[in-house]
């Protein structure tokens, strides 16, 4: 697939799976299954299908929105490339995507979405300013690659629109931005550069991401920290960048840098719980269940800036009459509040944050969003103890860690070379 760029995861052994289960998946997570909410009244007999990552297809939220809603949803989690390769070719057999935007490069021009009217989203007024005007606060950066700005705007056909309009491609949804996490006691020094991704001192003890246009992203973080290379754009390298980065990944492979390539949530978090990493490209919950295990686990807060990712909730083209009243009722109850406190509980942030502080506690909110040191132990979704009292989240507050996106997760021009000089880099010996 060649992509054309548009304009522009000590305590008993129950509470660990709880907190396995509600922090297990994100880009590459292998589950595929199917959850159905079902409200105790009388229901249609079709149920309305939405399909995404098993960070949003989780039982208590499909299951929250029937009972609220009053019809039946049933969701299927898959992995990253199945949810992709399904909502590109397969737009009848979805009503909603909760999909991402480095996704769009390649859906809009497809047409399998429909533009969504704001004027038909309640809270569209309450939709913060990171996807409106790609900045959360004045004078924040708003990084490379394919940030939510550069892909939300369309027009009443779906096409893109130079700038921001009635209709948009995605509801802007969950979102955070991620890092390398580390084990202060293994690195024996804060980690606040990419470049520390590729120091001598951890040879051997370090893990990549395997996800080709994510993991391609953290490692040009690092080549540009050490000055080996400028990149022009690191969410669309060109040939010449793709080939510079993986050449010398392949270097350091063939000096025996990397421990791992890890695919999934759980094999991040077992990678630094067993002592095998002492740093990685970590998601933000990652951090927190290696914390849970009672090993320490700090995420960095590189000066270069982190790299973001934003999910989006999308309306199939084939969507029509009463199945396209409900898929914007149910776009519409996901930024309502109650899913913003299930996934803020994650690690994650909602777009609408105003919505999301009313069904979070005090203390709740002031260590998500606000960056404040936790007022006593807090739960996670599921109500299992998560965050000791005092512990304070890596990275600040929201406005803090979105301040400096260096880059945010895309689908690169060349997508296609990526992929492929990504194998030879796996497989080099």
């Amino acid at each position: 697939m060649t992509v054309k760029k548009g304009n522009a995861s000590v305590r008993g052994a129950s509470v660990k799976m709880s907190r396995r289960k509600f922090m297990g998946t994100a880009a590459s997570v292998a589950a595929a299954g199917t959850i159905t909410g079902f409200p105790n009244i009388v229901q249609a007999a079709d149920p309305l299908r939405t399909i995404g990552l098993g960070v949003s297809i989780i039982n208590e939220i499909q299951g929250k929105a029937a009972k609220d809603l009053g019809f039946k949803i049933r969701g299927q989690a898959l992995g990253y490339g199945a949810l992709f390769g399904k909502t590109l070719n397969q737009n009848d057999q979805y009503d909603v995507s909760e999909c991402y935007y480095d996704m769009f490069d390649v859906m809009i021009p497809s047409g399998v979405f429909q533009a969504i009217d704001t004027h038909r989203i309640k809270d569209w007024d309450k939709i913060s300013d990171l996807t409106k005007t790609g900045m959360l606060t004045p004078g924040s950066s708003i990084g490379q690659g394919d940030a939510p700005v550069r892909q939300i705007w369309v027009d009443k056909d779906g096409k893109r629109a130079k700038g921001p309009s009635r209709y948009i491609s995605g509801l802007p949804g969950w979102h955070n931005a991620d890092s390398l996490g580390y084990n202060p006691d293994d690195t024996g020094r804060p980690i606040e550069s990419w470049a520390e991704l590729f120091h001598s001192d951890f040879k051997g003890r370090v893990a990549l991401l395997n996800i080709p246009q994510v993991g391609a992203m953290d490692a040009a973080m690092g080549m540009e920290a050490l000055g080996l290379i400028k990149f022009g754009d690191k969410g669309d390298m060109t040939r010449k960048e793709i080939d510079v980065l993986i050449d010398f990944l392949i270097v350091k492979k063939k000096e025996g840098h990397f421990r791992a390539f890890w695919e999934t949530f759980g094999q991040s978090v077992n990678l630094m719980v067993s002592g095998e990493v002492a740093l990685q490209s970590m998601w933000s919950p990652a951090v927190t269940a290696v914390n849970a295990e009672g090993v320490p686990c700090i995420y960095a807060s590189p000066k270069e800036g982190m790299r973001g990712w934003h999910g989006a909730i999308t309306i199939s083209k084939k969507a029509t009459g009463k199945r396209l009243d409900q898929a914007y009722e149910y776009l519409n109850w996901w930024i309502s509040g109650w899913a913003g406190a299930f996934v803020a509980r994650q690690g994650y942030y909602m777009s609408t944050p105003a919505n999301t502080k009313k069904h979070l506690p005090a203390d709740e909110w002031d260590f998500w969003y606000e960056g404040k040191p936790a007022a006593k132990e807090l739960p996670d979704p599921f109500g299992s103890p998560l965050i000791n009292k005092g512990q304070v989240r890596d990275g600040g507050s929201y406005e803090q860690r979105f301040k400096k996106i260096a880059v945010w997760n895309s689908v690169m021009t060349e997508n296609d070379y990526l992929v492929k000089r990504w194998t030879e880099f796996l497989t080099a010996n």
